[in-house]
C-alpha cells in the first residue's frame, strides 16, 4: 500500500528490514507483551520505518512488535514511515526513539551511537546536541556496547543488571565479567559497590585479591573500609561523626532484631523466599563481629561491649 511520508500505513512483513542494533537489545519479555496485544486487541501498535530503498524499509523503532507480529504468523503490520532516505539520518532517529523501557535501551543506543561515528562520521558532539545528553552519556553507552561479552549482555537485555551497574563491569576484562557480574546480583549490590569492587581489581597487586573480588565479592567489600586512622575530629553537638554513628548503630541493631524476631515467626515458604537474604545477612553480621572487634580493640584494648549494650550500660539497655 502506497503511503505519504509521516502518515500511517500498512506494510507487509517482507518489507521491512530488521535493525541489527535494535535487535540486540530486544527482550524476549517485550515480544511476549506484543503477542499478547495483538492477541487481545489487533495489531494496534506501529512501527516507525525509513523511507523506502529498493522496496524495502529498515525498522528505526518497534523491533520488538515486529518480531511478535513474525511469530504470531501476522503477515502486515501498521507503519509510520520517515521522510528521510539518507541511512545515517535515520539511524539518528533509531537512536532518538530508543529508551530503556523499549528496544532494550542502553545497548541499542551503544550500538547505534557506534554505528554512526565509525561508519557515517558523525561526531560525538553532534549527538549530544541531538540527544541532550552529556559526553559521558555518549561515553558510557559506547562502553555497554564495546566491552561487555554476550553474557553479560544477555542481563542487561532481560533486566538481571541494570544498565548503570554494567557500565561499571564493562571496565574488567571479559574473562572475568560474567562470572562478577552474576555473583554482584547474587548478592544485591548497589551501583557505587560494584564500582568500588572495580576500581579494587584494577589497583589490585595481588592475583589473590583479584581473584576475591570476582569470586566472593562480599568479602572482598568488607576489606575496602580499611584505612588509616584519620585524628580525631572535634565533635559538633548533636550532628557530629561520634553522634551519627551512635545513631546508626542503634539503627541498624533494631533493624538486626526485627528480621531476626520475623525469621523466627515466619513459615516455611516465606523463609524459602527470603533465604538469599538471610544467607547474606547471616554472611555479613559474621564479617561485622570480626571488623567491629579488631576496631574496639584498637581504641579500648582490653573493653568488650557486649552485643546489644552500649559503652557504659549495665544492661538491659534498650537498643
Amino acid at each position: 500500500m502506497l503511503s505519504k511520508m509521516n502518515e500511517a500505513c500498512t506494510l507487509k512483513l517482507r518489507q521491512i528490514v530488521k535493525n541489527p542494533a535494535l535487535t540486540l537489545g530486544m527482550s524476549e519479555r517485550d515480544v511476549v507483551k506484543y503477542k499478547r496485544v495483538a492477541a487481545a486487541y489487533g495489531n494496534v501498535a506501529p512501527v516507525i520505518v525509513g523511507a523506502p530503498k529498493n522496496g524495502e524499509h529498515l525498522i528505526l523503532a518497534g523491533s520488538a512488535r515486529l518480531e511478535a507480529c513474525a511469530q504470531a504468523g501476522i503477515r502486515e503490520i501498521p507503519a509510520v514511515m520517515s521522510p528521510t532516505q539518507d541511512e545515517a539520518e535515520q539511524l539518528k532517529l533509531a537512536l532518538m526513539f530508543s529508551s530503556p523501557q523499549d528496544e532494550g535501551g542502553a545497548l541499542s543506543e551503544g550500538e547505534l551511537i557506534i554505528r554512526l561515528i565509525d561508519d557515517y562520521g558523525t561526531a560525538p558532539r553532534e549527538l549530544v546536541s541531538l540527544l541532550g545528553k552529556s559526553k559521558t552519556w555518549v561515553s558510557k553507552r559506547m562502553s555497554l556496547a564495546k566491552n561487555l561479552t554476550n553474557a553479560v549482555k544477555g542481563m542487561v537485555t532481560d533486566g538481571t543488571l541494570c544498565p548503570r551497574s554494567a557500565v561499571e563491569v564493562a571496565k574488567l576484562p571479559e574473562d572475568v565479567q560474567a562470572e562478577f557480574a552474576t555473583n554482584v546480583v547474587n548478592s544485591d549490590m548497589s551501583k557505587n559497590e560494584i564500582a568500588q569492587l572495580v576500581q579494587r581489581y584494577k589497583s589490585a597487586y595481588s592475583d589473590d585479591v583479584r581473584q576475591e573480588v570476582i569470586k566472593s565479592p562480599l568479602a572482598a567489600l568488607s576489606k575496602i573500609g580499611i584505612r588509616q586512622r584519620k585524628r580525631p575530629m572535634p565533635q559538633a553537638g548533636l550532628n557530629g561523626p561520634g553522634r551519627q554513628l551512635q545513631s546508626a548503630a542503634n539503627y541498624a541493631a533494631q533493624m538486626l532484631l526485627k528480621a531476626v524476631n520475623m525469621a523466627e515467626n515466619a513459615d516455611e515458604e516465606a523463609l524459602c523466599a527470603a533465604s538469599p537474604q538471610l544467607s547474606r545477612l547471616s554472611g555479613m553480621t559474621a564479617e561485622i563481629n570480626l571488623t567491629l572487634n579488631r576496631l574496639m580493640a584498637e581504641v579500648a584494648p582490653g573493653k568488650h561491649v557486649a552485643p546489644g549494650q552500649q559503652s557504659g550500660q549495665s544492661g538491659g539497655g534498650q537498643v
